[in-house]
């Protein structure tokens, strides 16, 4: 961006925030009375836009499971309520943190990359509760970064507890969107952004292993 597009999109979200906090709150009124604050609720809306758009107001917008919008509708959308912006999510980013609890950031990446459960024919969403497995058993005096966006599948409480608990069962990353999973009668399954495809042993055994 030019010096004078980056201090108009400055100003156009600054604008835009004291906007935001300007109008007073009218949900807690009725018929003239105050009936006090209310907290609203948190709602979560994801909008791609581009620089241009954000910093001159005109254009044209897309706000996930709505559709297109012109840029004047963007304070309909969001309304007057504090809101937060947060940067764009480069999923070709590897993301880590030196502890056993995965944060929001990693939480959110993992999501993006995985919309389904990646246990054999699973058909969970990848929602914010869903269990977030260390393909690699977690150790804690095992080296750092073991908690990342590379170690990390989505699986529901079912596939979560047969790969922890379940005897026979062996999994193991193939590239950054598959995971293999064996089963204890040497079934092999291949699962990842198309699916679950089951994997033909001579095939498996003649196709090279990912290094790490």
């Amino acid at each position: 961006m030019t010096p004078a597009a980056l201090q108009a999109l400055r100003a156009r979200l600054a604008q835009v925030k004291q906007d935001a906090y300007r109008e007073p709150s009218r949900r807690g009124r009725r018929d003239g009375a105050d009936k006090g604050q209310i907290r609203p609720g948190k709602t979560e809306v994801v909008v791609h836009l581009t620089d241009h758009t954000l910093a001159t107001g005109t254009g044209v917008l897309r706000a996930e499971g709505i559709g297109p919008l012109l840029a004047a509708q963007l304070s309909e959308l969001v309304g007057y309520g504090p809101y937060v912006v947060k940067p764009v999510i480069d999923l070709n980013d590897a993301v880590s943190v030196n502890a056993y609890e995965i944060p929001t950031r990693i939480r959110e990446r993992v999501k993006l990359i995985h919309p389904v459960e990646l246990f054999p024919y699973g058909t969970r969403e990848t929602t914010n509760t869903i269990d977030l497995d260390h393909i690699e058993p977690y150790d804690p005096l095992g080296p750092p970064g073991q908690t990342s966006t590379a170690n990390l599948a989505p699986l529901g409480r079912f596939g979560h507890r047969v790969k922890t608990h379940a005897r026979g069962w062996s999994v193991r990353r193939v590239d950054d969107r598959t995971i293999e999973w064996t089963t204890p009668h040497g079934f092999t399954f291949h699962v990842g952004p198309t699916g679950t495809r089951r994997v033909d042993p001579v095939r498996r055994a003649a196709s090279p292993r990912r290094i790490t």
